[in-house]
């Protein structure tokens, strides 16, 4: 039995484990960065939601956070999932579907447009995933990206 919760800044010692491992899934060097630090400043500003998802013993096995933007064209609110992790020893017993589950719940409570996201194109269990849960890859435009800091 799994549970998924928001989480609160009381949480986020037990998420950035969880966090962490995603940033090393996408190969993310952090040695320099505060992966907890960062979570923290996110929630604490109210710049995104983290829910997260405990097992039987308490256990943290998966996360997601999503965050909240705008679409001129729709002149709505939308989300952006940006991070969807679940543990390995946890996969393949529905966490990641939970976390689809509540992010489509925050997305109808808030009256959101839409939930967008991204992952890799070589993640064809992910992309399996997202499209079982009628997300549609996008054939209209292409996403660009200008790196500042580089």
């Amino acid at each position: 039995m799994f549970t998924v919760k928001e989480a609160t800044l009381d949480d986020l010692a037990h998420v950035a484990p969880l966090y962490e491992a995603y940033l090393t899934f996408y190969e993310v060097d952090y040695s320099e960065k505060n992966p907890l630090q960062y979570l923290q400043q996110r929630l604490g500003n109210k710049e995104s939601v983290i829910y997260f998802v405990v097992d039987e013993q308490g256990q943290y096995v998966g996360f997601t956070q999503l965050y909240p933007l705008f679409c001129s064209l729709e002149m709505n609110r939308t989300w952006l999932l940006y991070d969807l992790f679940v543990a390995e020893f946890a996969r393949q017993h529905g966490v990641a579907q939970l976390l689809l589950d509540r992010a489509d719940q925050l997305a109808k409570e808030t009256q959101a447009s839409f939930i967008m996201l991204s992952t890799a194109v070589d993640n064809l269990k992910a992309q399996n995933l997202y499209e079982r849960n009628h997300y549609e890859k996008d054939t209209e435009f292409f996403t660009y990206l200008k790196h500042v800091n580089a």
